[in-house]
């Protein structure tokens, strides 16, 4: 089923109206008629245009009837009620309870598939924090105004989607409330356009539960759904798209797990990369200290083949300068139906690396703020840098990396300075890792 915002995007493209036909003195004669700002508009149809504008109309009306069955099915916006606000009630995982809660206090969870936030904080407002939208963002503020939605605590603003999030399966669940997991969870991305781009030229009569009142982060973005799959679009400048889609791709080539992006239509996307599992991001075990020194040994008691990964993803921040890394862009993968921690989710959000913060490139990597701070680390660190040595790092000659800028879809104004930019960044770790 399609997604709402690719129906209303199709269904304006196409024509409205009906095609009548009018007999004058034995001759057929077709007109096409429809209203535009309360007028009713006729024109005649030539002869050979009046199969195509058949076609079109009947479409429309294909696809008129296809919003009409999802709007259906949705819910809409949940108000909250009282033994919401009062925070009573369930965090859910699906359709099975994993936390209860009264009046914001921990009643009882269960230990292996609780938010890992509330398995450390035993809080639900802890919890519901990370998950809700960016007040800061302009956006955000209009989405709020355009739903209603004037809550002074912030946390309560996810509860108006019941605290979902694309990224997992859990959700709150009030008190005495009757609903399920498929009566909540997302079925549409009606909402997209307001979110990425503050445009409500189309508006729903009827607020509608949404996953943007859940997406966090301080850049505007929204989810779309494309073919039963959600896709993160986001806003952001030249240098920052350039930089995210140039990070990506360098990943891939270093051999690190990460998120593919995608450039169209002015914005940056990527594919809901967590649609299998439930995505914990580390601030949930290690709180904002996004020190390498308190993340490092939490990851490797976890699993050591987490740390090592984590390694390699600093590793690949020295290379493009990628100053922000910290505890809500890297994470966990956990099973949703048992809650093992399986994996370190892949590389994502690198839009502020390489030129997306500024265009001056240091092209002595030894002097590099990042990268003797990495240094640091690894020297205070006996596992990290035993861990480091024993790293394969591959060769990556500047010819590869020239050929990688060529396939973007962007072009700035210094790809050879980049190039050498990397290629010395990476090359001085390369060394660093033989000579250590």
């Amino acid at each position: 089923m399609k997604s709402i915002s690719t129906l209303l995007q199709e269904i304006n493209s196409l024509p409205k109206g009906d095609i009548y036909q009018k007999t004058i003195k034995g001759n057929a004669y077709y007109y096409h008629q429809y209203f535009e700002d309360g007028k009713r508009i006729t024109n005649k149809i030539a002869d050979e245009q009046l199969n195509d504008l058949q076609i079109k109309i009947a479409r429309r009306k294909e696809l008129e009837k296809e919003l009409k069955v999802i709007r259906l099915q949705d819910k809409g916006l949940v108000t909250l009620s009282k033994t919401a606000r009062d925070l009573s009630g369930y965090v859910m995982s699906g359709n099975s309870v994993v936390a209860e809660f009264d009046h914001g206090q921990l009643v009882k969870m269960d230990e292996k598939r609780v938010p890992l936030m509330i398995k450390r904080t035993h809080s639900l407002v802890s919890f519901l924090k990370t998950r809700v939208i960016d007040s800061s963002r302009v956006n955000s503020r209009l989405l709020k105004k355009a739903l209603n939605i004037h809550e002074e605590e912030e946390s309560f603003v996810s509860l108006f989607s019941y605290a979902q999030s694309i990224s997992d399966n859990f959700w709150f669940k009030p008190k005495h409330s009757k609903v399920n997991y498929e009566n909540v969870c997302f079925n549409n991305d009606i909402y997209f356009d307001i979110a990425l781009k503050g445009d409500m030229s189309y508006f729903p009569s009827r607020h509608r539960i949404t996953p943007e009142l859940t997406t966090v982060g301080s850049y505007e973005k929204g989810w779309k759904k494309i073919d039963s799959h959600w896709w993160l679009y986001k806003q952001g400048t030249k240098n920052e798209l350039f930089s995210e889609l140039f990070s990506s791709a360098f990943a891939e080539l270093m051999g690190i797990n990460t998120v593919k992006y995608y450039y169209e239509g002015g914005f940056i996307k990527c594919q809901n990369f967590a649609e299998q599992y439930n995505f914990e991001p580390l601030i949930s075990i290690a709180g904002d200290d996004d020190r390498f020194e308190n993340t490092f040994p939490l990851l490797n008691k976890i699993n050591p083949s987490f740390a090592v990964g984590f390694i390699k993803l600093l590793i690949f921040d020295c290379v493009v300068n990628n100053v922000d890394r910290h505890n809500e862009n890297t994470g966990l993968l956990r099973d949703k139906k048992m809650g093992a921690i399986v994996a370190l989710a892949p590389n994502f959000d690198n839009n502020l690396s390489l030129i997306g913060r500024s265009s001056s490139l240091n092209m002595n990597p030894k002097s590099d703020g990042l990268i003797k701070l990495f240094v640091s680390f690894l020297k205070k660190n006996k596992t990290a840098k035993e861990v480091f040595k024993n790293i394969s790092l591959k060769e990556i000659r500047k010819d590869d990396i020239t050929t990688l800028i060529n396939t973007l879809p962007l072009d700035v104004s210094f790809n050879s300075s980049i190039t050498d930019y990397v290629y010395k960044r990476y090359e001085y770790l390369r060394n660093l890792k033989i000579n250590f």
